[in-house]
C-alpha cells in the first residue's frame, strides 16, 4: 500500500466520513488535529491514529488483505472493523488476536453533575501534567506533544493532593466529535474518580462536539462508567492486532 504525503491529507476528508463508526479517529487525522498515516491501494484507504487504531474506506482484494495484514504484523497496527468476512480472512492468515469492541454515543445535550469527593480537587491537564501521566491510557499515547494536545484537545484530572488520580481527556477530535479516554491510578480505583473527571470532560466537549466513547467489551469498569454518563451504546467491532 502507498503512504500518502502529510500534504495530501485533506483530500481525503470525505472517504474518512464514509467509515460508520469511530470516524472521530480517522477524521483526527485528515484534519491534521492529531498524528498519524494514511496508506491507499487500489481498492480501499487506511487511516492510522497515532495510537495506531486503524480504519478502513473501501473493499480490499485478497492482495490489498494481505498488505494490511503484514501492517498489522509488521507495523503494529489495531486495525478496527465490522466484516466478519474480513476478520475470518485475517484468522486465516495468522498470527493475530481479536478484540470486541462497544461503541458508545451521547444522546444528552447536557452534561452530569460533577461530584468529587471530599480530599480531592479537579485541575486542567497542563503542560506539567500531560509530561507526567503515564499508565495505559495517557494523554501522550494519543498526541505528539502538549503544545498539539493544547490546540485541540483538553483533559482534566481528579488530584489528591499533588497526586494524579484519575484523568479523562480527549483521545481524538474532529470538528464534531471528541473522544474520551480515561485512566484511574491503581491506588484511588473505585471510589467515582473518572466518572467525575468524565462528566468534566462531557462538560467541556458540549455544545460544541459531540462527546464519544469506546472501550474493550472485557472493559466491564469502563463500560459501567459509560453507561452511568448516559452514554448509549449504537455499535460494535472487532480489533485485529499482532498476536502476543
Amino acid at each position: 500500500m502507498k503512504k500518502i504525503d502529510n500534504n495530501d491529507y485533506n483530500s481525503f476528508v470525505r472517504y474518512a466520513e464514509d467509515i460508520v463508526f469511530c470516524r472521530v479517529f480517522p477524521l483526527s487525522v485528515v484534519l491534521n488535529y492529531q498524528s498519524g498515516s494514511i496508506y491507499r491501494s487500489e481498492n480501499c484507504i487506511l487511516f492510522r491514529h497515532k495510537n495506531n487504531f486503524t480504519f478502513l474506506s473501501g473493499t480490499p482484494d485478497e492482495a490489498g488483505l494481505h498488505e494490511i495484514h503484514e501492517l498489522i504484523l509488521t507495523e503494529k497496527l489495531k486495525f478496527l472493523c465490522t466484516d466478519s468476512m474480513i476478520c475470518e480472512k485475517m484468522s486465516g492468515f495468522g498470527g493475530v488476536e481479536f478484540f470486541p469492541r462497544d461503541v458508545y454515543s451521547y444522546p444528552h445535550d447536557k452534561a452530569p453533575e460533577i461530584n468529587i469527593p471530599d480530599g480531592y480537587s479537579l485541575r486542567s491537564i497542563d503542560e506539567e501534567l500531560f509530561s507526567r501521566l503515564t499508565g495505559c491510557v495517557p494523554p501522550s499515547l494519543y498526541w505528539d506533544s502538549y503544545e498539539q494536545f493544547s490546540k485541540k484537545g483538553t483533559g482534566f484530572c481528579i488530584m489528591h493532593g499533588n497526586e494524579a488520580a484519575s484523568w479523562a481527556f480527549s483521545s481524538a477530535v474532529s470538528s464534531k466529535e471528541a473522544d474520551i479516554g480515561i485512566e484511574t491510578a491503581e491506588a484511588f480505583r473505585h471510589r467515582g474518580l473518572a466518572l467525575a473527571a468524565a462528566a468534566a470532560m462531557i462538560r467541556e466537549i458540549l455544545p460544541d462536539r459531540r462527546p464519544t466513547w469506546t472501550c474493550q467489551r472485557s472493559n466491564l469498569g469502563s463500560a459501567r462508567i459509560a453507561e452511568k454518563l448516559g452514554f448509549v451504546k449504537h455499535a460494535e467491532c472487532i480489533m485485529i492486532k499482532k498476536a502476543d
